[in-house]
């Protein structure tokens, strides 16, 4: 199945695609926020249906000791809008430190701190993803009995 993973920002979103049955995500885009996620809710959507993909993870920005802060809430509050635009599963991923983890891994890639911000959304987003995905493999296999 074809997954989407889903950073967002108050001035960008950063998304990322995948398959679920190989547990393999991509950087894809960086979208324009315009200061307000819900500025690029209709944009995000029309990629979702596009790409026909299945089931797309909204990263949950959770406080350290897991509870919801104001950037939870208005995930969620966005994540709740865009079920209503797309025709698959949408789920909300806990994404605590996968910015920070973004910008580590391009530091160790040898690029510079100035041009991490073309990409570090993206690869937050396939760090969401990717936690998506093999948590809905390991629902898979406790389901089938594996």
């Amino acid at each position: 199945m074809k997954c989407m993973g889903v950073d967002l920002g108050r001035k960008r979103i950063g998304l990322a695609l995948g398959e679920s049955d190989s547990l393999m995500a991509w950087p894809f885009k960086t979208v324009d926020a315009g200061g307000d996620p819900f500025f690029a809710l209709d944009e995000v959507a029309e990629i979702a249906v596009e790409e026909k993909v299945g089931l797309v993870a909204v990263g949950l920005p959770l406080n350290m000791d897991g509870s919801l802060g104001p950037s939870a809430r208005a995930a969620l509050r966005w994540k709740e809008a865009f079920e209503k635009m797309v025709p698959c599963r949408v789920e909300a991923t806990d994404e605590r430190l996968t910015t920070m983890s973004a910008h580590r891994e391009l530091e160790s890639m040898g690029m510079r701190a100035n041009r991490h911000m073309r990409v570090v959304d993206q690869l937050s987003a396939v760090m969401i993803l990717q936690s998506a995905m093999e948590r809905e493999g390991g629902r898979k296999s406790a389901g089938s009995g594996q």
